[in-house]
């Protein structure tokens, strides 16, 4: 089940919480100025009769979060531990012809300690937050070529989609090439969706104030 390992935003009296600003590598111009760096992550876990405990990995910001079972991570004879981690990619591959970057590219890596060898895994899943604006799935680039992941979207409209990775590589986000972002139409019917009955409430209370602010004038 996708809940089982998507984050779950802030939540106060049931009502999903706005998410802080995303952080960019490369923000928006009109972004630029607020923009904060996104953060890194990392994690050691314990070899344990040859095998690598299972656990997560995140980074500081929570932006990408990688989930890893029992032995899914593979060492050599010698190691005693692992070190997974999460870092922000500065300069991403080239995105195919048509698709466009939709915020971050992150490179998850893994590697032997003490030697540091780099360790290999069967599969693991990850969530990224994605940023405002168009997107349709999470890709992954194996070191040669970019390819489209079966990806799950959070429910309720929450910013974060999750995959599952079956190397250590880069991944990110991406949307058509010339995609357009959110309009009032999918923005109005997001909010039924995540709301419900209180953001037609919150509609329709807001229509008849105006309805009513207009009949006092056109009395007075």
């Amino acid at each position: 089940m996708l809940r089982a390992w998507l984050p779950s935003p802030p939540v106060y009296d049931g009502l999903v919480l706005p998410q802080q600003p995303y952080d960019y590598v490369s923000p928006p111009p009109n972004l630029s100025s607020s923009n904060v760096q996104p953060s890194s992550g990392e994690a050691t876990f314990p070899v344990q009769n040859g095998k690598v405990a299972g656990g997560g990995v995140e980074t500081d910001d929570r932006q990408a979060i990688a989930f890893f079972g029992l032995d899914a991570v593979h060492v050599s004879a010698s190691a005693v531990s692992v070190k997974l981690r999460i870092d922000p990619v500065t300069n991403p591959p080239p995105w195919p012809a048509g698709w466009q970057i939709h915020g971050n590219v992150y490179k998850f890596s893994g590697v032997e300690q003490p030697s540091g060898a780099p360790a290999a895994v069967t599969s693991f899943q990850i969530t990224l937050r994605y940023p405002p604006g168009p997107f349709q799935s999470l890709w992954f680039y194996d070191g040669t070529t970019w390819h489209e992941l079966s990806t799950k979207k959070a429910p309720n409209g929450d910013p974060f989609a999750g995959a599952t990775l079956t190397a250590f590589g880069e991944a990110g986000a991406g949307a058509p090439r010339g995609a357009q972002g959110d309009t009032i139409i999918t923005i109005l019917a997001r909010l039924a969706e995540t709301y419900g009955l209180l953001a037609f409430i919150i509609v329709f209370g807001v229509v008849a104030v105006v309805q009513e602010i207009r009949r006092r004038r056109k009395k007075a």
